[in-house]
């Protein structure tokens, strides 16, 4: 390696001779175009070959040649002009001291900037041979790779840069940052440049024929994703992340990993942060048992529900399949004494009273129910017997049996529905309300939007849709919903527990509805695949009960604050609760004596936004 540095070093030095000795030709044929050449360049050899020498032992002296051409221009050609020039000016001293008579200043001033002149075209010529070399070499080594841009010039995305270039098991090459610092515009960052902010995303793909854009930004928040993602959209780019919040420290940088962006990522708002302290005030050390506990939401609350020390968590579902797999997947992290399954409908207050009573719950959380609302409309019978008859079945138990907290899981849906899974929602919310004030348990419920990837959403029906190569099915295009992610959803249960004082409907600030032609063709572009052109998408239609927006609140609804600024509490005027009881009773006993076209008609009385076209 040191035989290679100095050979370098002695090649560097003779082209610099050869530049002064061009520039010294040079110099004579411009003052004595007509004259012999090799003649008059005899009459100043001798100051030429003491400015060589010179030149030598000067720039051992500043170390003019330890760094190499082409690492960077700029200082080469600055440390060879300068090592020049005191060279120039040592040996005009000594052309003086030897023979003054022969000394013309502006002719070896000229001579001076003929030989600088060479000096710089000559670093510049490696420099543009090296790029050439370099470029024809990366194109040749990196054809099979990615190349890939940098979102974010940081820590992260220094060691990313220099992650991607060592390991090419990866097969992504790193070609330059963006970032929106305007102090790094411009700047070479692990070999790469800065070109600049996010807008010059298309510009930048398209200038270094990138594919891939990863983000390597500390804490970005999902605007700036979903501007990021826009951007890549326009550039034809695949988006990835480096890393998570979790991970952005100096060790944690070591176990991040490049992942695909989430849906999750691109809602039309931040993910809402809640602050769980006093969640576990209310739960650890209490028996909870959660209805429903094998769906979506079910299994996230006994999920979370067991990292708060609580003493057992009843799950209780009808679903043994999910069952079975919610309890292998469950027994993977915590002891088997912590939670138990019971295989029960919600229907059967036998059972229900068994479970009650051999278990002594002192928490509810209600999260069974039938939700899809074209299923309802086919079957709206079912709605009545499950999601009216069995809530008021859980409620009777949780009273009989002095349970201190009952949440119930509600729905947007419920808000001036139109079907029959809305309105059977919205009668609990009410029985709910109306429980209150029938003995010690303290009622509330919970309502929020559309769950993202929870069991028959939209989420994993485009990825099904997506990855049978289409086509995706939209009902409508103007069609939108409110989304949250299934933590989220829970966090608000879990949250809005330690909250409730009794009585309330609880509701998220989820920001502003996303079209759900939108969410699609953004699911396509994760998916690496173009809307249209790769992926075909067919609006079919609303559905039967379906509504092309959902609203969170009644109009005769309140909205208050909590002690959570993202948590609101909804209260409103209802009927008399003697008009309430005696209605709801006519409902429940039509339910129960399979009487479904008066029981519509009682839905109808007690939701006046219902249509009553089944009686």
């Amino acid at each position: 390696m040191m035989k290679n540095d100095n050979l370098r070093k002695v090649l560097t030095y003779a082209a610099d001779a050869l530049c002064i000795a061009a520039g010294s030709l040079l110099c004579v044929f411009m003052y004595h175009p007509d004259a012999s050449l090799m003649q008059n360049f005899a009459s100043i050899e001798s100051f030429v070959f003491v400015l060589i020498i010179t030149m030598a032992l000067v720039s051992v002296i500043l170390k003019t040649y330890n760094e190499p051409i082409v690492g960077n221009i700029t200082i080469s050609v600055i440390s060879s002009v300068w090592a020049f020039f005191i060279s120039f000016v040592i040996s005009v001293v000594f052309l003086l001291l030897v023979n003054s008579q022969k000394f013309n200043l502006v002719y070896y001033i000229n001579l001076a900037i003929y030989t600088i002149f060479f000096l710089g075209l000559y670093r510049l010529a490696v420099q543009i041979l090296r790029r050439i070399d370099s470029f024809v070499l990366i194109r040749r080594k990196t054809s099979d790779m990615d190349r890939v841009i940098i979102i974010g010039a940081g820590n992260a995305g220094k060691y990313l840069a220099e992650m991607l270039k060592n390991d090419k098991t990866k097969k992504l090459y790193p070609v330059c940052f963006i970032d929106d610092n305007p102090a790094l515009n411009g700047k070479i960052i692990k070999g790469l440049k800065v070109e600049g902010n996010r807008s010059l995303i298309p510009y930048a793909a398209d200038k270094y024929k990138a594919n891939v854009i990863i983000i390597a930004i500390p804490f970005v928040d999902n605007s700036t994703i979903r501007d990021i993602f826009r951007l890549c959209d326009e550039a034809n780019c695949n988006v990835k992340r480096f890393g998570n919040m979790t991970t952005f420290t100096a060790d944690g940088l070591s176990k991040a990993t490049i992942s695909e962006i989430r849906v999750e990522d691109l809602l039309g708002r931040d993910v809402v942060k809640l602050d769980l302290k006093s969640v576990s005030e209310y739960i650890a050390g209490n028996t909870v048992l959660v209805s429903g506990g094998a769906g979506s939401i079910g299994f996230e609350l006994c999920n979370q529900i067991l990292n708060y020390n609580a003493k057992l968590v009843v799950i209780y579902d009808i679903n043994e399949n999910k069952m079975f797999d919610t309890e292998m997947e469950l027994k993977q992290k915590y002891p088997r004494t912590q939670f138990v399954t019971c295989i029960g409908s919600i229907q059967d207050r036998a059972r229900l009273r068994d479970v009650f009573e051999m278990y002594k719950p002192k928490i509810v959380f209600h999260a069974a129910a039938h939700k899809h609302v074209p299923m309802m409309e086919a079957n709206p019978q079912e709605a009545l017997k499950n999601n009216v008859m069995g809530t008021l079945y859980m409620v009777e138990m949780s009273i009989k049996h002095k349970v201190d907290q009952f949440v119930m899981i509600s729905t947007d849906k419920a808000v001036n529905p139109t079907n029959i899974m809305g309105a059977t929602k919205r009668v609990c919310e009410m029985l709910i309300q109306r429980a209150n004030s029938w003995g010690s348990t303290k009622f509330s419920a919970v309502r929020f939007g559309n769950v993202l990837a929870s069991n028959g959403s939209v989420v994993p029906l485009f990825k099904k849709q997506i990855q049978a190569g289409g086509p995706v099915t939209v009902t409508d295009k103007n069609i939108k919903r409110y989304f949250m992610t299934i933590p989220e959803a829970v966090q608000l249960v879990l949250e809005t527990g330690a909250l409730s004082k009794g009585g309330e409907i609880f509701v998220l600030d989820m920001g502003e509805p996303v079209y759900i032609y939108e969410l699609a063709k953004s699911m396509i572009r994760l998916s690496g695949l173009q809307p249209e052109k790769d992926i075909k998408i067919e609006f079919t239609g609303l559905r039967p009960g379906e509504k092309l927006f959902e609203e969170i609140s009644l109009s005769d609804e309140t909205v208050s604050k909590t002690a959570n600024e993202r948590i609101f509490v909804l209260k409103a005027k209802y009927s008399p609760p003697l008009i309430f009881e005696t209605e709801f009773d006519k409902l429940c006993q039509s339910i129960d004596q399979r009487d479904y076209s008066s029981a519509f008609s009682e839905v109808s009385t007690l939701v006046p936004t219902f249509p009553n076209t089944r009686s």
